[in-house]
């Protein structure tokens, strides 16, 4: 029996467009893996989700810091 892979209609993704988002979410997760224990010394109460989450967006606004737009 041969197993199919199945795409989403309308968004066709070649193989190695994959690897790339693959490989690009692997660097993330480990800038923030390597960079969190430093991140945490200064904000103990910041989670690693809302770290990774930072990485992944390219943001690393303090969460003590106030936001320039208020």
């Amino acid at each position: 029996m041969k197993i199919r892979k199945h795409r989403a209609p309308g968004s066709p993704v070649s193989d190695a467009e994959r690897e790339h988002e693959v490989r690009r979410e692997i660097d993330s997760f480990l800038r923030a893996v390597s960079s969190y224990p430093d991140r945490f010394a200064r904000e103990p109460y910041l989670s690693f989700q809302q770290h990774l989450s930072s990485v992944v967006t390219g943001t690393q606004t303090s969460a003590t810091e106030e936001d320039p737009r208020h």
